[in-house]
């Protein structure tokens, strides 16, 4: 409910980070045993989401199904440090790394939160959605 910059970043586990609107799970940038997503990219399906072993289907990269019914510059959902994760527009400019810390992400107002917040942003490149962590102190998530 009030999420908060934890003193230390802490690294994404494997499997679910966070959560999207749709109730589909956010997931790291990697692949199983921590590969990169280079090779598995090509098992994703037209809304960028794919099954893991176990059958459970996320995301690791834009949710396509989400971007296109409300825009890319939406609130897409929150990873388990209670931070919400955005499109990959803002301002009507498409927003790179290079806009973004560490954690992938930044503080300043969104429509959603006037007062400012921090908040992590979905981008074309590596790391996609979360960079070295969690910026602030995760939750955990039953499945």
């Amino acid at each position: 409910m009030h999420p908060a910059k934890a003193s230390s970043v802490q690294a994404t586990p494997m499997g679910p980070i966070g959560v999207s609107l749709n109730g589909v799970p956010f997931y790291n940038q990697y692949a199983a045993n921590y590969q990169p997503l280079t090779n598995e990219i090509n098992t994703l399906d037209q809304y960028n989401g794919h099954p893991q072993q176990m059958g459970g289907y996320h995301y690791h990269i834009e949710p396509t199904y989400l971007t296109a019914q409300y825009g890319k510059h939406v609130l897409l959902g929150f990873l388990l440090d209670g931070f919400p994760v955005y499109g990959p527009l803002e301002n009507n400019a498409t927003v790179t790394n290079s806009g973004l810390d560490a954690c992938h992400g930044h503080t300043h107002a969104t429509t959603d939160y006037p007062d400012g917040i921090y908040h992590y942003h979905i981008t074309a490149e590596t790391p996609y959605l979360n960079g070295t962590g969690f910026y602030g102190m995760p939750g955990t998530v039953a499945q």
